[in-house]
């Protein structure tokens, strides 16, 4: 019998999803069956339109990749094209499948594409809709492109052994179809094309990153502590009272992380990493004192810039939410390279 081949036509928003379409067509490719989708065409108008509908007829899967963008909306329905590719699909009864990224793929994304880029900025409620049209389905969430391709293969095999599609077949067990090949190939050309536009961007976005770098005061570069802290005078006679103190004193960048960081390795909430960096210098001060608020936030900013931690929000124990602090990979193997004892040679 004649393996089948299935064509699986993939939908997704463009500028923020190249990398993650990407992993599908490939994925698609490696599992035997046969991508289509934007790639052959771009929407704009309604012929265009009609276009995508009958590829849509001529496919055996629908696959939707969701991030955060709702789309390009057409014209005359107001709806973005993904939107109507995905209800099109379901009106005429095509298997569906969904992949959604999660949010922490988005804000990952966010941080080197920027937001305006990944998060949908003029319909964000008719993105919210959609988004819970599709979530109201049985989807996929996934946390990267790996996450993508195993959601592939595992779906595809499933398609296969729960609906009689009617899919494709090699040329030498049936008459040949010179068009099915040609689009395979233009669709081997095509992805080859993005594989290699997207390692030119992942050089550009790591030159961009290394130069910025390189402009961050760190190594041997100083910063001035700035704090108070409390002294109390007199005695039980005359009676007692505290008064507040200036502080203030030098010291680099990559000294202070480094009394730092090992109180990090444990996620901490904001007040208590703050805590733990007034700790930390407490013998470098000569005395336990309490650190500039506004400071505290600059070197935040500063150390997370240099890659070597990460703050976010997240949901507490109690129910609320709060700012929690801790060590980026980066961050971990700088301490580790910084601190750990070498043999002696």
């Amino acid at each position: 019998m004649a393996k089948k081949k299935l064509q699986v036509f993939i939908s997704s928003t463009y500028i923020d999803l190249v990398e993650e379409r990407q992993a599908a067509v490939q994925a698609v490719l490696d599992s035997g069956h046969i991508p289509a989708g934007m790639e052959l065409f771009k929407a704009g108008n309604e012929t265009q339109l009609d276009t995508i509908y009958k590829w849509i007829d001529n496919s055996d899967v629908y696959m939707l990749i969701l991030g955060g963008r709702y789309g390009s909306v057409e014209e005359k329905s107001q709806k973005s094209y993904t939107r109507l590719e995905y209800e099109y699909a379901i009106s005429k009864g095509v298997p569906i499948f969904s992949v959604v990224l999660t949010e922490n793929f988005l804000k990952e994304k966010a941080v080197v594409l920027s937001n305006e880029k990944i998060y949908e900025q003029n319909n964000k409620e008719k993105y919210k809709e959609f988004k819970e049209l599709v979530l109201s389905k049985i989807v996929r969430m996934v946390s990267d492109s790996k996450d993508i391709q195993l959601a592939i293969h595992t779906t595809l095999v499933d398609f296969l052994s729960d609906y009689d599609m009617v899919g494709w077949v090699r040329a030498n067990d049936t008459e040949a179809n010179t068009d099915l090949l040609n689009q395979l190939n233009e669709i081997s050309i095509e992805n080859k094309r993005l594989s290699e536009s997207n390692s030119t961007l992942k050089s550009e976005i790591n030159l961009i990153k290394s130069t910025f770098e390189s402009d961050l005061a760190f190594e041997d570069d100083n910063i001035k502590i700035q704090g108070t802290y409390t002294v109390t005078q007199g005695n039980s006679y005359s009676g007692r009272r505290s008064e507040s103190r200036d502080i203030e004193k030098e010291i680099s960048w990559d000294k202070m992380f480094l009394l730092w960081a090992p109180r990090l390795t444990a996620t901490l909430n904001s007040t208590s990493a703050q805590n733990e960096l007034e700790y930390a210098l407490k013998d470098y001060m000569g005395r336990y004192f309490s650190l500039n608020d506004n400071l505290f936030q600059l070197i935040k900013i500063q150390y997370s810039a240099l890659g070597l931690i990460k703050y976010y929000e997240a949901r507490t124990t109690k129910g609320g939410t709060a700012e929690f602090i801790t060590l980026t990979k980066k961050g971990s193997q700088y301490l580790i390279n910084s601190l750990a004892v070498k043999k002696n040679k």
